[in-house]
């Protein structure tokens, strides 16, 4: 059974009710982890309308906001959460803006940019 990777970082004070608001990835589609700025690193995924992501214009990808210069343990964690023991529950929560709920430390927002 494969893991999904849910995010979400809704634009208002409510639940996500637009556009590139909410996104749930397989692990398997995750391309690469970069430093993006000083205080945000970047998740490149294979874009959901399978067309391929030759260039990162063509990938979807999550933008995630954390601590200054926390780039190592942002991508460790994230390593962590892909390749943890598969169990009954496939769906990992990343970042929930609208919960609360950040499941790797120093993380504070995300953005959702899809291809398609």
């Amino acid at each position: 059974m494969e893991r999904y990777l849910y995010f979400t970082n809704p634009n208002d004070t409510g639940a996500p009710n637009a556009t590139q608001e909410l996104a749930m990835y397989p692990t398997s589609s995750m391309l690469a982890f970069n430093a993006k700025s000083a205080t945000t690193t970047e998740i490149l995924i294979f874009p959901r309308d399978g067309v391929d992501g030759a260039s990162s214009a063509a990938n979807d990808n999550i933008v995630i906001t954390h601590a200054d210069l926390d780039h190592k343990n942002v991508m460790s964690s994230l390593v962590s959460i892909i390749n943890a023991e598969k169990n009954n529950n496939p769906f990992v929560v990343v970042a929930d803006k609208e919960k609360g709920i950040f499941n790797i430390t120093g993380v504070t927002a995300c953005a959702i940019t899809s291809a398609d």
